[in-house]
């Protein structure tokens, strides 16, 4: 009898510490991505976990609201933290917004994480800013370019001009774009804009999503990473 009790309490700590285990797997590389646009980039983000393979458990990912500014999104991501804490937070916003500035400041102030564990580093919110918006790194699945952009209205047409039929509400961005085909391109080519971006000293167009899809891309699935 007492060899029995002893099974079972060897038993309990072992599923204790599978749980334990699984939680921890749960929980590592998990990223919660507040968007400024409530369609084209939730849907866009949507179609890329897909491709990679990432569930939701994993990355979280917050639609904007109508008319909210830079600052806003800023604000929604740290009150989502303080509700369920992740180990990266990405903030998507476009430069033309007025008030980036002051949203990047707020960007640098350390979140505290909601479990208060000890030896846990704080982190801070990491930006992704598209330069004027989000519409340049749509642009990038298909052709490369460099030419100067200062508002929504000067990138749309290029796009329209590949994609005649482009709205906001397409809740296939991600597969209209191209796909996995699509994103390769897009990641070739804002390699090379950033590159031209330094010699040149412009800030236009712009697209942080390159490194947003790299940090996206070191959690994803073994057996995913392999096919990208």
């Amino acid at each position: 009898m007492r060899e029995n009790q002893a099974k079972h309490r060897q038993l309990a700590k072992e599923r204790v510490k599978a749980e334990r285990k699984r939680a921890t797997r749960r929980e590592s590389g998990s990223s919660l991505l507040v968007c400024e646009g409530e369609c084209t980039e939730p849907f866009y983000l949507h179609g890329l976990l897909q491709h990679l393979g990432i569930n939701a458990a994993s990355v979280e990912i917050i639609e904007g609201q109508s008319n909210s500014n830079a600052v806003a999104v800023v604000n929604r991501a740290r009150q989502r933290f303080e509700q369920i804490s992740r180990d990266r937070v990405f903030v998507l916003v476009d430069a033309e917004q007025s008030d980036l500035a002051q949203a990047l400041k707020l960007c640098k102030v350390p979140l505290q994480r909601a479990n208060k564990k000890k030896g846990l580093p704080k982190i801070c919110i990491e930006p992704i800013i598209s330069t004027p918006c989000f519409e340049v790194w749509l642009l990038l699945h298909f052709r490369y370019c460099d030419q100067t952009f200062t508002r929504f209205s000067d990138v749309l047409p290029e796009l329209q001009a590949i994609l005649p039929d482009y709205h906001k509400a397409d809740p296939r961005i991600f597969m209209t774009v191209g796909g996995g085909e699509g994103l390769e391109r897009a990641m070739l080519h804002a390699a090379r804009l950033r590159a031209a971006l330094a010699q040149t000293g412009s800030n236009s167009p712009a697209t942080d999503m390159d490194r947003l899809v790299e940090a996206l891309r070191a959690i994803a699935p073994p057996d995913q990473k392999r096919h990208q």
